[in-house]
C-alpha cells in the first residue's frame, strides 16, 4: 500500500496492480485481492487499474467492485488469437462483455458505476 500512496504523493494520477503473472514473486498475493486496501490508501480521486488474474467477466465485475476502474487482461486474448485469429480474439472479447453484463444483471445493477464492495463478499470480511 506504502508504493500506490507514495506514486500518488510524488504526482502520479493512478496505480496499476499487478503480479506480472505470479512469475515475479510466486506467493505474493493476487492483485485482485489487493484492490480494496490500494483503493482504500490512495483515495477515491486516483485511476487504480488492475492486471493479472482477470479471466471472465465475473472477474472485471469483482474488480470494479472492489475499486478498479478498469482491468487488463492477458490470457483471454492470448487463448483466442491462436485459436481463431482475429474472430477468435472478437470472440473471446464478446464472451467477455456478455458475462461482464450478465454478472452486473444478477447483481442488480445496470452499469459499472454502480458498482460497490458491498456486491462482492470478500474472504475473510463478513458481510454488513
Amino acid at each position: 500500500m506504502g508504493d500506490a500512496r507514495g506514486s500518488i504523493k510524488s504526482g502520479a494520477t493512478g496505480v496499476m496492480i499487478s503480479n506480472h503473472g505470479g512469475r515475479q514473486l510466486n506467493g505474493a498475493p493476487a492483485p485482485a485481492h489487493q484492490i480494496a486496501a490500494i483503493r482504500e490508501a490512495v483515495g477515491d480521486a486516483p485511476d487504480v487499474i488492475c492486471d493479472g488474474g482477470i479471466r471472465r467477466g465475473s472477474d472485471i465485475v469483482k474488480a470494479i467492485a472492489l475499486g478498479a476502474m478498469a482491468c487488463s487482461i492477458g490470457r483471454p486474448y492470448l487463448y483466442g488469437l491462436p485459436a481463431g485469429g482475429e474472430a477468435g480474439l472478437d470472440r473471446v472479447l464478446t464472451l467477455l462483455s456478455e458475462e461482464l453484463e450478465g454478472t452486473m444483471a444478477l447483481a442488480g445493477v445496470n452499469d459499472s458505476a454502480s458498482l460497490a464492495r458491498r456486491h462482492v463478499r470478500e474472504r475473510g470480511r463478513s458481510k454488513g
